[in-house]
């Protein structure tokens, strides 16, 4: 290893390779239960999108620019790369550097609604929000606290916190402490 400062690229390419390596080597019944949680993640996620989509949110998001997307550099934690890897998607290639959310394109978010990382999928402004009756409101929140725990599942699963973003977790774990990040007691 050099002394030379890693840039975020390097960083995400490492970070991805690490937790794919280390999902490579988990036992099937880890695998298993990974698969079932990742697929439970992404049905909640589509669900909290459905509730944008139903305002129209994809037009009042266009004519904000995005706002909220803006910095999105620590969104994608360990748990969403789990959910690609589990449904056997293929990565994005973010592009880190600019102004705008790295995870971003010429044509919005380079993933779909179901892969998107939770802080994307749970945060709507007051413009998307105050179009929803309380009701709606309320199932939102519901289900935001369902993912929540569906992410808190497989933190507890692998002993680590995954919500301060896979690119932290990298730094702090396997470039700077030499652990796995996917770490489970085996027996």
């Amino acid at each position: 290893m050099t002394d030379q400062p890693m840039d975020d690229q390097e960083r995400w390419a490492r970070a991805v390779a690490t937790v794919t390596a280390e999902y490579a080597a988990l036992p099937s019944r880890l695998v298993d239960v990974v698969g079932i949680k990742a697929a439970e993640i992404r049905a909640v996620k589509e669900r909290l999108c459905g509730f944008a989509a139903e305002v129209g949110a994809a037009a009042i998001c266009a004519a904000c620019g995005g706002e909220c997307c803006l910095r999105g550099k620590y969104h994608f934690t360990a748990v969403d790369l789990l959910v690609f890897l589990a449904a056997g998607m293929p990565l994005f290639q973010p592009h880190f550097g600019g102004e705008n959310c790295p995870y971003g394109g010429e044509s919005g978010c380079r993933m779909a609604s179901s892969f998107r990382p939770f802080n994307c999928v749970t945060y709507n402004c007051e413009q998307v929000e105050g179009l929803w009756p309380p009701e709606r409101v309320a199932a939102f929140y519901g289900l935001e606290r369902l993912l929540r725990q569906l992410y808190a599942d497989l933190e507890s699963l692998f002993n680590n916190r995954f919500m301060h973003g896979l690119l932290m977790n990298y730094s702090a774990d396997d470039q700077v402490q030499g652990r796995k990040i996917l770490r489970f007691h085996e027996g």
